[in-house]
């Protein structure tokens, strides 16, 4: 089965289900490289500005405003990215005006506050813990990855529930195998943090209409 995936959190379980499924076929692509593919992994946002439907959500609580939402100056990861779209949503809906700056990887927004150099930035939990409201949650998203399927999803949810398994029953070597099959260098102890701290699982996207226009209206923004 092919599974075009973003190499991002909701990769992942899917990482780790291909020790086991031998017929899965884990491609890392993002945008429109879903030709003969079974499914899709990839941010709720990219799914949709992609066309693609949401056919289960898979990651919850992963991105947050810390320490608030307060500018003049807004460290962000990347300018069209996930953050990007749902904090200019968020700005909007609490009618907050910021200077958006932007960096290539987490660890030098978290830096940039340390510095003083930005206000407030937007962080996921493979940099820093958090125990309060996620970014998903107050712009009304039903999560923050998730996949479509063409076909019937039981083996995407078979897999990708003995990935999450996998995890639970080993952490450390989890991470270790996901550090050595990714396609980009991320730290260990990102991915452990992430592992250890969001919320994986599947989940019914529910009416995600009004997401939908909000993801829309700030992609052509």
């Amino acid at each position: 089965m092919k599974i075009v995936t973003a190499p991002g959190p909701v990769s992942y379980p899917l990482i780790l289900a291909s020790r086991d499924y031998g017929d899965l076929d884990l491609v890392f692509a993002k945008g429109k490289e879903t030709e003969n593919a079974y499914a899709v992994a990839d941010s709720l946002v990219s799914l949709i500005k992609n066309d693609l439907r949401i056919d289960m959500v898979t990651v919850k609580r992963l991105m947050f405003i810390y320490p608030k939402l307060q500018g003049p100056r807004i460290a962000i990861w990347r300018r069209g990215s996930a953050a990007d779209l749902l904090t200019r949503a968020l700005l909007d809906k609490v009618g907050l005006k910021a200077e958006l700056v932007y960096a290539d990887d987490w660890y030098s927004i978290f830096n940039m506050l340390n510095r003083g150099e930005v206000q407030s930035a937007v962080l996921n939990l493979g940099v820093l813990e958090h125990n309060d409201a996620f970014l998903e949650e107050l712009i009304n998203a039903p999560g923050a990855c998730g996949a479509y399927v063409n076909g019937n999803p039981q083996y995407f949810i078979d897999a990708y529930t003995a990935g999450i398994e996998a995890i639970r029953k080993d952490l450390t070597n989890a991470a270790d195998y996901i550090v050595r099959k990714l396609p980009i260098t991320i730290p260990k102890e990102f991915i452990e943090n992430i592992l250890r701290r969001v919320k994986y699982g599947i989940y019914d996207p529910g009416d995600y209409v009004s997401f939908i226009n909000v993801v829309k209206r700030y992609s052509e923004a």
